[in-house]
């Protein structure tokens, strides 16, 4: 997750209070007490993120050594998952102007083809890239964004298994160079206006999405995108108990804290763009771009309580808001 862009801070406990409510009176109470029912999924979620905050990968940091062996990676699970290229092959490369260079960036594409044919696609995207490293120490981002990446797998694996739409084309993209400005999702959302044969019906961004507050609870932005959000809420909560919140305030130094989520990671182009969009993951932490956002840090249930409720919502046949 890039950087937050704004903050905004307002003096008084009270304003506060109202404002972190998170979940309507109408929901199902929050627990710390998940319920999970994918089998195996713990397992594999954290191999994935295991293996991408290897050493070996470098911190992933765009055009790198490590980004090329997490590409390698990536596209070897993608084959695994029998998933199929959204062009040609998997790896679509893009340009960038950053910090006075033209840099190449590598976004992963796959697809799950509709059982029907149809020009309805879903998109999710989950950005592999970190900030790589300095010297003999990198930084491994397990939370930020190996989760995501995890997560996406886990869902795509699912969904071969049991497609729960048959005319829905998945979209999975693993964005390259979210770190340094959005700029895999950037190239991805020009690609996809350019293509007449996809009509994006919703695109849901996963970053930071393995280290829960205290009430274990994830965050949603785009909400607004959603046909009857409260009772998709609730029936999403009604299923895992975990935990869905709309709001990312926190009480800082005695003062409120507002990030300005919008811009903070890949569903700023889409939102750009037009597109409908929605967005999971969870506030900084302490290990958020440090050398301790490590495996053993996160929450393995909570993600696959997360990918669960992604699923579900991706599920839903009639899902966003008419223009």
């Amino acid at each position: 997750m890039v950087q937050p862009l704004m903050y905004y801070r307002v003096a008084g406990l009270l304003l506060f209070t109202s404002l972190i409510g998170g979940c309507s009176s109408n929901l199902p109470e929050c627990s710390s007490e998940l319920i999970t029912s994918w089998p195996d999924a713990e397992q594999q979620i954290s191999q994935d993120i295991t293996q991408l905050t290897s050493a070996e990968f470098q911190g992933r940091k765009t055009a790198t050594a490590g980004s090329q062996a997490t590409q390698a990676f990536l596209i070897a699970r993608f084959n695994q998952l029998e998933l199929k290229p959204w062009r040609t092959e998997f790896a679509i490369p893009f340009i960038f102007d950053y910090q006075f260079s033209t840099v190449t960036g590598t976004n992963l594409v796959a697809t799950i083809p509709a059982k029907v044919p149809s020009r309805r696609w879903r998109i999710i995207t989950a950005h592999y890239d970190h900030l790589g490293q300095k010297g003999s120490q990198f930084f491994p981002g397990a939370d930020d964004n190996a989760s995501g990446v995890a997560g996406m797998l886990a869902i795509a694996q699912r969904w071969q298994q049991h497609a729960p739409v048959d005319d829905i084309n998945l979209m999975l993209v693993a964005t390259d160079a979210e770190e340094p400005g959005l700029f895999g999702s950037y190239a991805l959302v020009k690609l996809l206006q350019q293509d007449p044969t996809v009509e994006v019906e919703l695109s849901v961004n996963l970053d930071m999405i393995g280290h829960p507050n205290r009430r274990r609870a994830i965050y949603m932005e785009g909400e607004k995108n959603l046909q009857q959000f409260e009772y998709i809420q609730a029936q999403l909560m009604q299923q895992t108990q975990l935990c869905i919140r709309t709001h990312h305030r926190k009480l800082l130094s005695g003062s409120l804290q507002k990030t300005d989520w919008l811009r903070a990671s890949d569903h700023y182009p889409f939102h750009k763009a037009g597109y409908k969009w929605v967005y999971f993951g969870v506030p900084p932490h302490a290990q958020y771009h440090t050398e301790n956002d490590t495996t053993d840090t996160l929450d393995i249930e909570f993600i696959v309580a997360v990918v669960e409720t992604v699923y579900q919502l991706l599920s839903i046949d009639k899902l966003t808001v008419t223009p």
